[in-house]
């Protein structure tokens, strides 16, 4: 039989005989592996693996640019950057919608993608079943079919092959279903089940150059690059920005690829987690090492009678090293199965809009890293303890007495409380990072939102246009609904507005006139703002408060004067030092349904700034009109009640059905729930990085606990000559804190170090902590001195207990 089978056959049986060993040692790694791999499963998904579209390298994505922001794109300058550009293939955009769609069980809002035609040819895509958008379909009037998702081809029509070429029911008017798209084609860009043609029209490709909302890909041509392609765009909208200055002053484009333009945001702080799990596999691997060389010093005499029976230093160090190995993937096995757990737990832990979540799978990536990292944490735990065992060992001496060393016994110590320090190290490296985290998380959680979300519920709705046709119709609606609501038991308020807060909705637009002075293109362009619409009692339903004037009232109707109120961001951008109410301006659009009036009018009031975009995000200046005024289809309903704010839905999801069958209820959720998600990536990667925290930290205590309690047990005879000499079982218990501390002190000293340079990576993830902040610092340094204190007293307080007698003849 070969040495190497002759090494595994001994390395197999050697493990077996020492099972409490193994077992401790298997565990250690497995926790360590197993984290290693779920971290890397999900950094596989979500930044290696290609994008599921043929040469997905060649895809990018082309943005607006604004004072360093990227954008997306408006109608007529995509239609601009497609024709004249010289570097893409092709050019398709898109944008999300919300389609409600009839169905025998009552009606349901389906995501729908609104897309170009040509953004199939763009992506490479092919229908599963039937065909994709052609350019005719673009054309209006003729834009009534739809292509299916295959998830909801499977769903809601039992997968038949003859769906195609029937009708179905979308927004109250009929569409042709002439596609499915394929699982594949959804992943990552789309949040959408089915997918309906874009179709331009005159105002949107003239009037409306500056409305933003178009997602625009393109394909490279071959052996471009993406900078050749930027520098292509830049040109394009230079030229449209001298050609149309009251829209695009001030505008740029750029190009981005795909895969950064999809993951960007994200990719950062997944690097770190998977920097963080792989210190946790360190420790793990310091405290195997450490295990691995107490008990290659419990297997001196052993070593000496192979190596004087004619085994080389090489072989029992290669034999040693196949015994690290095999722990190693032995660990990597178990690891796996940590690693299937834990990654359902990270999946199901992650926040909705981390991109790419579906896509998480042990596929032959994943496995083989898992053996990567499993036999290179064997080779790291073991190299330095089978380099010790074999070239330390005194044969002559172990042959003589069974003794060690003094010289090897020191060295082995050494490397033991190095290896402590290590440990101790990178754990203050985790705890601190966490510290940062949780720090920066509550400093969020504390941040005034500008509203009352406690007993709020919210609901969204968007009457369709074919049985809710006129400005008067959405109006009436919606009035008979706040009215309904108003009268269950229970509910104390209820208002509906355009874009509730925390929803992360923006819609923006410039200020043309203030106090009937036009603004000239620069000026308006400088004084942009959100704009919202609200039904009277929506600002007191949130209890956001009036700070100066009114809100809007019942009397705020379509005839009246033109009003608005501002938020006080909004007020200090557009009167700076003065008072706003009473003043008046008009922004660059008409909005909603009653095409051709443009909002403004006069302004009775200022209220708190309200949070749009997260308690972490700026409060935008934002003006709120008044929904009679500006009836919009899409609205947010906030309904505030006492007791269970839940208990409401039921009844006006009954009244909605009674009224209108297919007008869906969706996104049910409380005010309280939109709070919390719109930090819910915060909370993730604290919660992560936390559990890692923790990890590291039980993992360095049990290796000081482990060290220590070697040391007294290896100094039972100078304990007890200490004791017969007159020592104190004080002064022995002093004796071996003051050693775990000086440790303790060496490895909080180098993580501290350490901590200064890598807390700079989280800066871009905290939120009023700074990266450098003293007060965790120094709390975790204290917390790992403790800790590392505390590990060593059960081994101090064995060693006073040490009979000086029993340890006289320990030798």
């Amino acid at each position: 039989m070969s040495s190497p089978l002759l090494d595994l056959r001994y390395a197999v049986r050697s493990l077996t005989k020492n099972r409490g060993f193994t077992v401790v040692a298997l565990a250690t790694l497995a926790l360590g592996i197993g984290a290693n791999t779920a971290i890397f499963s999900v950094v596989n998904a979500v930044l290696v693996r290609p994008l599921p579209y043929p040469d997905s390298e060649r895809l990018v994505r082309v943005y607006s640019l604004e004072e360093g922001d990227l954008w997306t794109a408006s109608p007529a300058d995509y239609t601009d950057w497609r024709s004249d550009n010289r570097s893409f293939v092709e050019m398709g955009a898109f944008y999300q919608d919300s389609y409600a769609m009839g169905g025998e069980q009552g009606a349901q809002l389906v995501p729908t993608g609104v897309v170009t035609s040509s953004l199939f040819t763009t992506l490479g895509a092919s229908p599963l079943l039937g065909r994709a958008f052609g350019p005719e379909d673009e054309m209006v009037g003729q834009d009534h079919v739809v292509i299916l998702s295959q998830a909801l081809w499977e769903r809601g029509f039992a997968s038949h092959r003859d769906v195609l070429g029937t009708s179905v029911m979308l927004e109250g008017e009929p569409y042709d279903i002439i596609g499915v798209m394929p699982e594949s084609f959804i992943q990552p860009l789309f949040e959408a089940d089915q997918w309906v043609p874009l179709a331009f029209d005159e105002e949107d490709l003239t009037t409306q150059r500056g409305a933003h909302y178009l997602t625009v890909l393109a394909r490279l041509k071959p052996e471009l690059t993406i900078e050749a392609a930027s520098s292509d765009i830049e040109a394009i909208a230079a030229r449209l920005e001298e050609e149309y200055p009251d829209s695009n002053l001030g505008w740029s484009a750029t190009v981005r690829s795909l895969r950064e333009a999809t993951v960007g945001d994200v990719r950062p702080a997944f690097l770190i987690l998977l920097g963080a799990v792989g210190l946790v596999l360190l420790i793990a691997c310091a405290n195997v090492a450490n295990l691995s060389l107490a008990r290659a010093l419990g297997r001196e005499r052993e070593l000496a009678i192979r190596m004087a029976l004619g085994g080389s230093r090489l072989r029992v160090f290669r034999g040693l090293l196949t015994e690290s190995v095999v722990l190693g993937v032995g660990g990597g096995i178990i690891g796996l199965l940590v690693a299937t757990w834990g990654t359902s737990f990270l999946v199901a832990l992650a926040p909705t809009n981390i991109p790419r979540l579906g896509d998480v799978s042990f596929d032959a990536t994943v496995l083989g890293f898992a053996f990567l990292v499993s036999v290179l944490a064997g080779l790291l735990f073991g190299i330095i303890p089978a380099f010790r065992a074999s070239l330390d060992v005194d044969i002559s001496l172990q042959l003589k007495a069974g003794g060690r060393g003094l010289a090897g016994d020191l060295s082995g110590a050494r490397t033991r409380n190095a290896l402590v320090v290590a440990e101790i190290g990178l754990a203050v490296m985790l705890v601190v990072g966490s510290g940062l985290l949780i720090r920066s998380f509550l400093q969020t959680q504390s941040v005034d939102p500008g509203f009352n979300a406690e007993g709020v519920h919210t609901f969204r709705l968007s009457p369709p246009r074919a049985r809710y046709p006129e400005p008067e119709d959405v109006e009436r609606f919606y009035a008979d609904l706040l009215t309904e609501v108003r009268a269950l038991p229970g509910v104390t308020r209820v208002g509906a507005i355009f874009g509730l807060p925390m929803s992360r909705f923006g819609y923006g637009i410039s200020v043309e006139s203030i106090d009937g002075r036009d603004l000239d293109t620069e000026e308006s362009h400088r004084l942009s703002v959100q704009v919202r619409v609200v039904t009277p009692d929506f600002l007191e339903t949130i209890e956001a408060p009036i700070l100066r004037g009114r809100g809007i009232t019942e009397a705020d109707r379509f005839g009246a004067p033109m009003v608005v109120v501002v938020s006080e961001s909004a007020a200090r951008l557009l009167w700076p030092d003065q008072d706003p109410v009473g003043r008046t301006f008009e922004i660059g659009t008409s909005l909603g349904i009653r095409r051709g009036v443009r909002i403004g009018g006069e302004v009775i009031g200022v209220v708190r700034d309200i949070k749009g975009q997260g308690l972490d995000a700026d409060a935008r200046p934002k003006i709120y009109a008044s929904h009679a005024q500006f009836p919009t289809r899409y609205m947010g309903i906030a309904v505030r009640s006492q007791g269970d704010p839940a208990a409401t839905i039921e009844p006006i999801r009954r009244w909605l059905t009674a009224r209108d069958p297919e007008l869906p209820m969706f996104e049910v959720a409380s005010m309280g729930e939109l709070v919390s998600s719109s930090i819910g990536q915060r909370r993730f990667y604290m919660l992560l990085l936390t559990a890692f925290a923790l990890t590291a930290l039980a993992l360095a205590t049990v290796g000081v606990y482990g060290v220590m309690s070697y040391s007294v047990a290896r100094r039972t005879n100078e304990f007890g000559i200490r004791m017969a000499l007159g020592a104190s079982p004080e002064e022995l218990l002093s004796f071996v804190l003051r050693r775990g501390f000086m440790l303790a002190l060496a490895g909080v000293g180098i993580g501290v170090i350490a901590s200064l340079a890598s807390t700079r990576l989280l800066a871009n993830l905290l939120y009023g902590v700074r990266a450098v902040d003293p007060a965790t610092f120094l709390a975790v340094a204290a917390l790992l001195t403790g800790v590392a204190v505390l590990a060593c007293f059960i081994p101090a307080r064995r060693a006073t207990r040490i009979d000086p007698l029993v340890a006289l003849k320990h030798e």
